[in-house]
């Protein structure tokens, strides 16, 4: 391929600057094979491109997940790409001096490490171009609300020391708020205030963002404003907090009655409806753990009659969840002679939709496990659950009892029946018992020779 000509060069890294992390990395690694000078060439400029990133993220930290749409999908501020990486490309243009100082200083950064003084002075003279000079950022079709964006951006910037600080105190603060902590973090938030009007309410949006649990942005809420009521709370400058959280959860409860109250109550989406249970009442309990609630209050009636509906549910499905066990290990009575019975396995089983069904219903109750003391169906929940143990043990009883016994039996039909109970013990009661219950299965040598089939 040889030399790539200047003006080449030029059109590849334009197009470079384009492509995302998730491409440059494998186009880097894939680059690095070839010897072809002119391939050596885009490699450097993938790799400077990659470094780029790493310096840009570095810089801009507490700001990265305010440019990501949550995970646990609640609602939060999301500045689009193009303000950042134009941002990006404006500082280096009009700083290339602290550019430089930032890319060195960025090579030998560890975690532990003190943030450097340029990554400030970056972010400062961010903020300073967005304000002096937008068009620099802005693109070339930008209306007025790009405009506005990239201005509440600015905001955000001047919050960059406060941000750091508290970001890295994050972890800290996931436990017990004391005295001590709490004073840090309404000193911050005063502080945040006075950088503009809604100085504070960004400086809480910036939190939650870094929030891997989006519910517990109620905890900073609730310290901020000295743990009020939800009245007063709900009517305040914060309530956006608390309305979106509620929100979520009213929201989530919807797919969850969806899921729960079909007419021929499949199983088959079970396993899913227990992940919804766990999500609702988390959030609930995240706020009822920060917010004093009252009866007739605003916030109090929305989260009662979530946790009130959430409860009739799960008490419904869990009515029939031993029915459900008890089908997918069927047992019909035979007799032996005169008037003597004695129960069996029905050696067809059950059809695997029945069986995946029971499946379903064991991860449904492990899914809601958690969660069911705080959804209060924590001693009905107990009680089902020993229930199906209660199915499977018995089952398994009457499995071994055929296979230590001198009657002949199918060891290919009885292995199968021995499989499909040891499969729920697991599912319902851990690898632990299932593991005791498959040495017993092991110590009735169910192939032992010789053997009558009957």
């Amino acid at each position: 391929m040889g030399v790539l000509p200047e003006q080449r060069i030029e059109k590849v890294k334009g197009l470079v600057r384009t492509l995302p992390v998730a491409l440059l990395r494998p186009l880097e690694n894939s680059l690095s094979l070839s010897q072809d000078e002119g391939l050596t060439a885009v490699r450097r400029l993938v790799s400077a491109e990659l470094e780029s990133h790493y310096i840009k993220e570095a810089v801009f930290r507490p700001f990265m997940p305010l440019f990501e749409a949550r995970e646990d999908g609640l609602e939060g501020v999301e500045f689009p790409n193009w303000v950042l990486n134009r941002l990006w490309r404006a500082l280096e243009r009009a700083e290339p001096q602290l550019f430089a100082e930032a890319r060195v200083a960025a090579r030998g950064l560890r975690a532990n490490d003190e943030t450097p003084v340029v990554f400030y002075r970056l972010v400062t003279a961010g903020a300073a171009i967005i304000r002096d000079t937008p068009d620099e950022v802005l693109p070339a079709n930008a209306d007025e609300d790009d405009a506005d964006t990239l201005a509440e951006f600015a905001c955000y910037l001047d919050l960059h020391r406060l941000l750091r600080s508290a970001v890295l105190r994050l972890p800290d603060w996931m436990g017990r708020i004391d005295t001590e902590k709490a004073t840090a973090i309404r000193l911050m938030f005063k502080d945040a205030g006075k950088t503009s009007e809604d100085g504070g309410l960004r400086f809480l949006e910036a939190l939650f963002a870094n929030l891997d649990d989006g519910a517990l942005i109620m905890k900073f809420v609730a310290t901020v404003s000295d743990r009020p009521n939800d009245r007063f709370l709900s009517e305040s400058e914060l309530a956006g907090f608390g309305e979106r959280l509620i929100d979520a959860a009213e929201m989530r409860l919807k797919v969850l009655e969806g899921l729960l109250r079909r007419r021929n109550r499949e199983t088959a989406q079970l396993s899913e409806a227990g992940a919804w249970v766990t999500q609702c009442l988390t959030i609930l309990h995240s706020f009822e753990q920060s917010i004093e609630l009252s009866r007739d209050g605003a916030w109090g009636k929305r989260v009662a009659k979530v946790h009130q509906t959430i409860a009739a549910l799960v008490e419904d499905r869990l009515k029939g969840v031993e029915k459900t066990i008890d089908s997918a290990l069927p047992v019909k009575t035979e007799r032996i002679f005169g008037r003597a019975t004695r129960d069996v396995p029905d050696f067809k089983g059950a059809s695997d939709e029945v069986f995946q069904g029971a499946l379903q219903t064991i991860a449904f109750l492990n899914h809601i496990r958690a969660t069911a003391s705080h959804g209060g169906f924590a001693s009905l929940l107990t009680r089902t659950i020993q229930g199906c143990e209660t199915i499977m043990d018995g089952y398994f009883e009457i499995v071994l009892g055929i296979a230590v016994a001198d009657d002949p039996f199918d060891a290919h039909a009885v292995m199968a029946c021995f499989e499909r109970v040891t499969d729920l013990i697991q599912a319902l009661c851990g690898e632990d018992k299932a593991n005791i219950a498959r040495r017993r299965v092991a110590s009735a040598d169910v192939y032992r020779v010789p053997k009558n089939v009957a």
